[in-house]
């Protein structure tokens, strides 16, 4: 069994920043990404700051992607089979790898079952968000919640924003206190 301290479920923009944001902070974090992203089949993305130009939405994950492996997260190219609650933490199983981990981030608008199976509701239009707190932290202790899935805006930049600021929720709970990622 692989450990980690943070499991990110979902490979778009929300789970992309969150994982930069905890490989920085030296928190050692998976990210599973089964390639679910409605971002990858949008063609030009003209709204992310830094692209005048815009960028092709798979261009764009995939240069989040490369961003969050230089800072040391693993990603895995696999879909979650089960998510149970083994205290403390969570197990994990893909198809291929079980895993543990202490704090769980769910960035996936598409496995709202992961969400059920956790024993979390599921509310607001058509039934498909999590209710999260002001820092992404759901009703399942070390469990967290960014992006779509909680009923946010779905632009890119909305939602890798949002991916920080849960990562950086976590990271200070392991830290036990205030943390800012500063450029070097």
């Amino acid at each position: 069994m692989e450990e980690f301290d943070a499991v990110v479920v979902g490979g778009g923009m929300a789970g992309l920043s969150a994982g930069v944001f905890l490989g920085r902070a030296g928190v050692r974090t998976c990210l599973l990404d089964a390639s679910e992203s409605s971002l990858r089949r949008v063609e030009r993305v003209n709204n992310y700051i830094g692209f005048p130009d815009g960028i092709g939405g798979a261009e764009l994950l995939e240069r989040g992607r490369e961003q969050a492996v230089r800072f040391g997260v693993r990603v895995l190219d696999a879909n979650v089979a089960s998510i149970a609650l083994d205290s403390p933490g969570f197990a994990v199983r893909t198809g291929t790898h079980d895993i543990r981990c202490r704090f769980m981030i769910l960035a996936s608008n598409k496995r709202t079952d992961l969400a059920s199976g956790l024993g979390l509701a599921l509310g607001g239009h058509g039934g498909r968000f999590v209710s999260v707190d002001e820092d992404g932290r759901t009703a399942v202790p070390g469990c967290f919640a960014a992006g779509r899935i909680t009923g946010k805006p779905s632009q890119a930049v909305v939602a890798a924003g949002d991916g920080a600021r849960v990562a950086i929720a976590i990271i200070q709970e392991l830290r036990g206190g205030y943390y800012v990622d500063h450029d070097t």
